[in-house]
């Protein structure tokens, strides 16, 4: 059976079923105002301890009383790794060249965060109409046409896709928010529905062909210049190797989580550092306990959400006959959002990078 026609009866399911039933009943719904600082809109996301949230426009005392419309007005997505691209801009606009040595680092961190957190949030994303992209009528869009029209849709001027949006009610009034994962959470629960397809290893489905080269972190470079590099990428993770190729940890914008602009200088230290102390565990000779910065504030932070530490390396991978079934399970209890497909479970290579993105084009049919 090929491919294309395997997923007939999950686009069926995804066609039929409204965006509305992937909401999650009592979600609190944080916003941003455009007017907040850069400063005051991480605070308010590590509080939460979530990575993005919409970035709203809410109307004026004149305008609400002048019976306009009450109802925030989306502008678009704020998220961290937003935010750490628009500070590695405002480095670069001051004429900094980032220093190698990681104390040199630290201080010039720890010096521009704090004025780079007086900025308005607004001109980290701008106040263009790209509210749009982000949303959908929850009674009316299909799963379907929001995977096609809004997760699977570039924004304008990027290549990334979009990972969440808005749902709004027919008042206008935002009820919840729906991820990529959410889509994945609603396909692992409906696995009768999907038919055979759901038990087809990777290799048969043809997730591993055709597949971009794996962009890797080194260890040793200081995290920041290795959040510069997914920020060029324009992705939100990467597998962290060794100069052999092993793959001995996972780099993303969620090990940031929780971060605010007066603790950036916590960038400075070297990928296996950073994620040592982190984790608190060990990589490469970087200890937890040895540290002489595990009481930076960003790591003694009580806001702090920690994530796996290297035991737990085998949640990130797969290999190439894993099924989708094991792939859905993976991604939704482990809440993560990609995985590595390797050769085998000692010293592991990373052959490629699967993603929720990755699940919704090839179940959708789009290219």
């Amino acid at each position: 059976m090929e491919v294309e026609t395997a997923f007939g009866p999950a686009q069926a399911l995804l066609e039929r079923t409204k965006l509305g039933a992937l909401c999650k009943a009592g979600q609190k719904i944080v916003l941003l105002e455009h007017n907040q600082t850069v400063g005051e809109a991480l605070k308010s996301l590590a509080k939460n301890e979530i990575l993005s949230a919409p970035m709203v426009i809410n109307p004026d005392i004149e305008e609400v009383v002048g019976g306009g419309e009450s109802s925030p007005q989306l502008l678009g997505w704020i998220d961290v790794a937003d935010v750490l691209r628009a500070f590695l801009q405002h480095l670069h606009d001051a004429g900094h060249k980032l220093p190698t040595q990681m104390l040199a680092l630290m201080t010039l961190l720890e010096k521009e965060g704090p004025a780079f957190s007086d900025r308005l949030l607004v001109t980290i994303r701008g106040v263009e109409d790209r509210g749009l992209v982000y949303q959908a009528e929850g009674e009316t869009t299909s799963v379907a046409d929001a995977i096609r029209n809004v997760f699977l849709r570039p924004v304008d001027g990027e290549t990334k896709v979009v990972h969440r949006l808005a749902v709004f009610d027919s008042h206008g009034e935002i009820v919840c928010v729906v991820s990529q994962t959410d889509v994945m959470r609603y396909l692992l629960d409906h696995l009768g529905e999907l038919g055979s397809v759901a038990d087809q290893t990777l290799e048969q489905l043809g997730m591993l062909t055709g597949k971009p080269p794996v962009l890797s972190v080194n260890p040793h470079v200081p995290a920041l210049l290795a959040y510069a590099q997914l920020a060029a990428q324009q992705v939100s993770g990467a597998p962290v190797v060794t100069d052999s190729g092993e793959l001995i940890a996972n780099l993303s914008i969620s090990d940031i989580r929780a971060i605010t602009a007066e603790q950036f200088g916590a960038l400075a230290l070297p990928v296996a550092e950073f994620l040592a102390v982190e984790h608190g565990t060990a990589y490469l000779g970087y200890s937890a306990r040895t540290s002489d910065h595990a009481r930076h504030p960003f790591f003694a932070s009580a806001n702090r959400a920690g994530g796996p530490a290297k035991g737990d390396i085998q949640l990130f991978t797969v290999k190439a006959s894993t099924t989708l079934r094991e792939l859905l399970t993976k991604l939704v209890e482990q809440y993560i959002h990609r995985v590595y497909v390797v050769d085998q479970d000692d010293t592991p290579k990373v052959q490629a990078v699967i993603t929720p993105t990755d699940i919704l084009r090839m179940v959708s049919g789009v290219a």
